[in-house]
Parts: structure tokens; sequence; C-alpha cells
């Protein structure tokens, strides 16, 4: 055997236990959200209009995240109270979007923490739901549904 051939040998023997120990497909690059109080005025109110039509309460209770979630330029927006308290519970985020002059309602999504996937699903990113504060391996996978025109739950990842 050849000192070329020894080499080649223990690559494949290197490449196939590093495909053991770290295998592909687990990783996923997200976006935290930044929840903010600072959000245009035009849109604050149809963001009121929205929550005192569907919930009874205003936009001043809630932190507000925007993000495009489609790639269209206009920004989507995820509601989640600012009661809630993210260390001991899991929180409701309201996922919305706007419409010419009205908000439409994406998804209500219950979490610790909620983030913006790379991955998309017919064109809209994928939202990751954490409701395990102990192991950031642990989260629900939300894609878009064409059918339901919302976000729904696709499968559960869990990796130890």
């Amino acid at each position: 055997m050849t000192k070329l051939q020894l080499k080649y040998i223990l690559c494949i023997c290197y490449f196939t236990i590093a495909c053991v120990v770290f295998p592909f497909g687990y990783a996923h690059a997200i976006t935290p959200l930044k929840y903010s109080d600072d959000i245009s005025t035009s849109l604050r109110f149809q963001i009121d209009g929205f929550l005192k039509e569907q919930y009874n309460t205003d936009s001043s209770q809630f932190s507000i995240a925007s993000f495009d979630l489609n790639g269209d330029g206009v920004q989507e927006h995820i509601l989640r109270r600012k009661s809630c308290n993210l260390e001991e519970n899991d929180c409701t985020h309201i996922i919305i979007a706007e419409k010419r002059d009205r908000i439409l309602l994406l998804s209500k999504i219950r979490a610790r923490r909620l983030m913006v996937d790379s991955k998309s699903s017919y064109g809209i990113k994928n939202l990751l739901a954490f409701k395990n504060e102990l192991n950031d391996y642990n989260f629900d996978i939300y894609m878009w549904s064409p059918k339901e025109k919302l976000y729904i739950i696709v499968e559960q990842q869990t990796k130890d």
C-alpha cells in the first residue's frame, strides 16, 4: 500500500466519522427577531384597528418585530405581549401582514422564542418556535401553507 493510498483511506475514514458525529441537515441559519416599540404612526393605527377588532386591545401592550418574510420588500410583523415573561412560560406570537388598508393574520404561535429560518416554503421564510429553555435543538418548524393561507406546524425537531 502506497502513502497516497493510505492518505486516501484516512481521508475517507475521517469524512465518515465527521458525517456520523456531525450529521448533515440539522444546522439552520436563523435570524433572531429584534422587538421594538418604534413603528410608524400609520402602521400603529392599522395594527391598533386589527388588535381592537380581534383581541379588544391595542399595540401599546405589544413589542413588535418586523421582518420581510417573503422577499417582496414589505415587512411582516410579529407581535409579542410586553407582559409575557419568557423565563417562565411560552408567549403567543401574532404574525401579521399589511395588505392595502388592512392587516391580515398569518398565524398565532406559542413559544418562548420565535426565530426566522433561512429555509423557505413556497417562497416564504419558515419560522422556528423554541419552547424548551434548556435545549436549543428542540423546536417546532412552521411553514407557510398556501392552501390554509397561514403558517402551520410541519414537524417537531428534537436533537439531544
